[in-house]
C-alpha cells in the first residue's frame, strides 16, 4: 500500500507541471567565503578570504575555501547550522 501511495504521489507531482521551489541557499556560499567553490588548491589562495583553497574533501568533487585546524580539535573550526564543523586528518575544516 505504501508503495502505491508513493508511486501515485510521484505521478501527481510529475503531471502538475510545477517544480518545487529551490531552497534559498541553493546557489551555495558567497564567493571567497568558507565552503565556497575555488579553483586552485593552495594555502596562499587569492580566491578565498581565509587564503586556504583545498581539495582534501574527495566526496565534494571540487576544491573549496576552508581554514586550517588541528586534527582532533574541532573547536578551531567555524560553527555551522548543524554545530561546529569537523577538522579532517589533513588539517582542514570540513565545510
Amino acid at each position: 500500500m505504501y508503495r502505491l501511495v508513493l508511486a501515485w504521489s510521484f505521478v501527481v507531482c510529475a503531471c502538475s507541471g510545477s517544480t518545487p521551489p529551490s531552497p534559498p541557499d541553493a546557489a551555495g556560499p558567497a564567493p571567497g567565503t568558507f565552503g565556497a567553490t575555488c579553483m586552485t588548491p593552495t594555502n596562499t589562495s587569492t580566491e578565498c578570504m581565509s587564503g586556504i583553497c583545498t581539495n582534501s574533501f574527495d566526496m565534494l568533487g571540487h576544491s573549496v575555501c576552508s581554514q586550517t585546524c588541528t586534527f582532533g580539535m574541532n573547536d578551531t573550526c567555524p560553527a555551522g547550522s548543524m554545530g561546529t564543523k569537523m577538522c579532517n586528518m589533513k588539517g582542514y575544516c570540513k565545510p
